[in-house]
């Protein structure tokens, strides 16, 4: 892990692609993977034994939704552990964005 950025099937229309250019500078800054996907990111890395990811979809009121996760390649019929965090507007400043990146990074790797 660690690639920095992974374009799977993002395209026209996405509701995340105006905060793609943050997410990226912050997969590449902690060693993280970015796997766009057309309603989602996952912001994903390995610590501790277990994967770990922030998980980002556009709720029905605009908001950005973040969870942390963790979860154990080994066992893919196992649910994930998660924590669901404090929701964001989707034209949040870049600053208020990376704090919450912050905050989901500290809950994943504490699960």
């Amino acid at each position: 892990m660690g690639d920095g950025d992974r374009r799977d099937t993002a395209g026209p229309g996405d509701p995340l692609g105006a905060v793609d250019a943050s997410l990226t500078i912050f997969a590449l800054a902690n060693g993280m993977d970015l796997v766009r996907e057309p309603a989602a990111r996952r912001l994903e890395w390995y610590r501790d034994g277990l994967d770990r990811g922030i998980l980002l979809e556009v709720g029905p009121n605009g908001r950005i939704q973040a969870t942390a996760l963790a979860w154990n390649r080994e066992e893919p019929d196992v649910t994930p552990r998660s924590r669901r965090l404090d929701p964001v507007p989707a034209d949040v400043p870049a600053r208020a964005l990376t704090a919450a990146l912050d905050e989901g990074l500290r809950a994943a790797n504490a699960l």
